[in-house]
């Protein structure tokens, strides 16, 4: 039931969430890196007052869940939001931990080891769209806790 309340709560936080165009924007919404093997009722998407003028909320947010606790989640913003804005706002928070190899790759990645998660940034493509995951040149940021499903065996810090 903890479960289902739970996963209520995000659905309904989404729905409420207001989405801008790229050129009215001034800074890209991320969803708390915290919510990753949290497993009370107090886990929030969003982290603590969210101003909702000028920000850009993603178009889709999947969690990836056992049992009562949240192990991963993809992010998905709008084709019309620009990699740079999305990188830049993952870079914000995380900018320390990007992996240096993947710095002029199509796909971005931080190892972020004091939260023991992964980010990945990559731009959805035409097989994405085939298997309907995203549309063709959406923006998917994926948080996974290092050792995914297994995560929420280890106690968070």
């Amino acid at each position: 039931m903890r479960k289902a309340i739970c996963v209520l709560a995000v659905l309904l936080g989404l729905g409420t969430c207001p989405t801008a165009k790229e050129e009215n924007s001034k800074r890209i919404a991320l969803p708390s890196s915290k919510l990753l093997r949290c497993k009370s009722s107090d886990c929030f998407l969003w982290p603590g007052e969210q101003e909702q003028r000028n920000v850009v909320y993603p178009k889709q947010v999947t969690l990836d869940l056992d049992q009562d606790c949240f192990y991963g989640m993809t992010v998905l913003y709008d084709k019309s939001v620009s990699i740079e804005m999305v990188k830049d706002a993952v870079d914000e928070g995380y900018g320390k931990w990007a992996v240096e190899e993947f710095a002029n790759s199509p796909i971005k990645l931080w190892r972020v080891e004091p939260e023991k998660l992964a980010i990945q940034l990559s731009v959805a493509d035409q097989k994405a769209q085939r298997i309907h995951t995203a549309d063709e040149g959406s923006k998917q940021v994926i948080y996974m806790a290092f050792g995914g499903k297994s995560a929420c065996s280890v106690p968070a810090n």
